[in-house]
């Protein structure tokens, strides 16, 4: 079994490789951006929701149109790593003690339907004794693949609880909770002294079925929403109706700081990007 965070090999013979690509798939939209790795400036960015969650072949087709018309051949054959997270609830957090990898199947089949055409790969998580196990999209790596060559791919709960862990490393005794919002679905991560207490991922439809979840979090881990820290990212403001019902129930909410996203990458405010808005798509770059 092959580990996800991993390599699918083959040789390119480009002369100039000045280019990282990194995409984000989530299935209610896809993104992408392209780095210059000479001098850390993003050139090409891009991102679109859809109206609906959409199956892995859509996704798929959705994927290919945007490469073929977002980016240029001379940037495209100047590729030289591509980074892929995917972003679905095909996934749980196994500690590292109860894990194996003979047993991947046995971590997904309570929470998840499984095909007998399905991949399942696992990342190890950087700040924590777990694995994230998922399951990726195989139709895209194939793709993907036979258009870039060697490639990495990742879980977004990889990321995003990797990151929440360095956050929340100076912030003791107290419950910090993380909200990461897509068009229609959200990440929430929940750490206390640097252990993760909770990390999950819920479908929405309506601003009333989001604070459901999220309360519901909240009330059975027995948090005190006066007092626990919230911070968000992704598609959130503070004009959304999102942030008006979160608000109404938890007293400190915070965007969440991603000042070293505009550090390493020099021009995301020329290119009119919000860093906050697009987290994991970015740090997979860095």
């Amino acid at each position: 079994m092959v580990t996800g965070q991993k390599f699918m090999d083959l040789t390119i013979n480009n002369e100039k490789q000045y280019y990282k690509l990194s995409i984000l798939i989530t299935q209610d939209g896809l993104s992408f951006c392209t780095q210059n790795t000479e001098n850390n400036t993003l050139d090409i960015f891009f991102n679109k929701s859809f109206n609906n969650n959409l199956d892995p072949e859509k996704i798929l087709v959705e994927l290919q149109n945007a490469i073929k018309f977002n980016i240029d051949s001379s940037i495209l054959t100047a590729i030289s790593k591509v980074k892929v997270v995917y972003a679905n609830n095909l996934y749980n957090i196994v500690p590292q003690k109860y894990f194996s990898e003979k047993k991947l199947t046995d971590y997904l089949k309570f929470n998840t339907k499984i095909l007998h055409t399905d991949f399942i790969a696992f990342d190890e998580l950087n700040n924590i004794k777990a694995n994230s196990v998922y399951i990726p999209y195989t139709n895209i790596n194939n793709y993907l693949f036979d258009q870039f060559g060697e490639f990495t791919y990742t879980h977004s709960s990889t990321l995003f609880v990797d990151l929440c862990l360095v956050n929340s490393s100076n912030k003791l005794n107290t419950e910090v909770v993380y909200l990461n919002i897509y068009t229609s679905t959200f990440d929430i991560c929940i750490i206390k002294d640097n252990k993760l207490l909770l990390a999950n991922s819920f479908e929405y439809f309506t601003p009333q079925d989001f604070i459901y979840y999220v309360l519901f979090c909240l009330e059975q881990l027995k948090l005190n929403n006066e007092e626990l820290q919230m911070y968000l990212c992704g598609k959130i403001n503070e004009t959304d109706n999102l942030y008006h019902y979160l608000y109404t129930y938890v007293k400190n909410i915070e965007f969440l700081d991603t000042s070293f996203l505009v550090q390493q990458l020099k021009n995301l405010s020329e290119k009119n990007i919000n860093p906050k808005q697009n987290l994991l798509l970015l740090s997979n770059l860095i």
